[in-house]
């Protein structure tokens, strides 16, 4: 039986929004068994009446779109941490450097194990025709929801 989790947006709290639609079609988390899958974490600011991306950098993109990754998986209760496959979809090329970097230091600061023991496959793709034009990253994660103690 797979368990909705939460029929809240990704992004809960923190400096993204707390309003948005309910994607029926894919976005969102879903729980089944000890694993939550995460889908469509980006860098759009809900609150916005057209939808529109909060800046048009990759850096300030993806700033946002771990947040909501971070704001989900806690909300799921687990963690960055606790991610075993990451696919992270980059719009254009010469964007790769800048995203590997601020992904970098979002680890250092919230999830360091990511850093220091690579403990999970990721795939990047670059070059993706993502959703939306103004739209420079996204993100999907699986993660392990480790038993209450």
């Amino acid at each position: 039986m797979v368990e909705l989790l939460s029929k809240r947006p990704i992004g809960k709290g923190g400096p993204v929004s707390t309003v948005s639609p309910v994607y029926v079609w894919g976005k969102g988390a879903i729980a089944g068994g000890n694993f939550v899958f995460v889908t469509g974490c980006e860098g759009k600011d809900y609150n916005d009446p057209l939808g529109r991306c909060i800046a048009p950098d990759i850096i300030a993109q993806t700033k946002l779109a771990l947040t909501k990754l971070k704001n989900v998986l806690e909300e799921a209760g687990t963690s960055l941490e606790n991610v075993v496959k990451f696919t992270w979809y980059i719009k254009k090329r010469e964007d790769k450097q800048y995203f590997i970097k601020t992904r970098d230091e979002f680890f250092e600061q919230h999830a360091p194990k990511l850093l220091e023991e690579r403990p999970y496959s990721s795939t990047i793709l670059v070059a993706v025709e993502l959703d939306e034009p103004d739209m420079l990253v996204e993100i999907d994660a699986i993660a392990w929801i480790p038993p209450k103690e």
